[in-house]
């Protein structure tokens, strides 16, 4: 993804391809690895399609205002870009098929 988060034809999106993500410069990253806390590696800005927070996200999924995510492994969770799609046209799918 690029900073205006442009969409894929079909597959899987990430989290922080929905909700944005904050730039992190390489100054930052060296503080925070001095620090030894948040990000510790330079990442570009990403655009939110939905500007909610993480939490609000998945309190969104709970009480079916957004789409359920899909297990890519024990630790990777991905939505598919038809359900976001969907939701973006006001239409929220009622499965999670690409």
């Amino acid at each position: 993804m690029n900073d205006s988060n442009v969409l894929p034809g079909d597959g899987y999106v990430r989290l922080p391809q929905i909700i944005g993500q904050k730039e992190v410069t390489s100054e930052q990253a060296a503080a925070n690895r001095k620090a030894g806390r948040g990000p510790k590696t330079p990442r570009p800005a990403i655009t939110p399609l939905f500007p909610v927070s993480r939490a609000g996200w998945y309190a969104g999924i709970k009480k079916g205002i957004y789409p359920p995510p899909v297990k890519l492994s024990d630790r990777v969770s991905a939505w598919t870009v038809g359900s976001i799609r969907a939701l973006l046209d006001g239409h929220p799918r009622e499965d999670n098929r690409p």
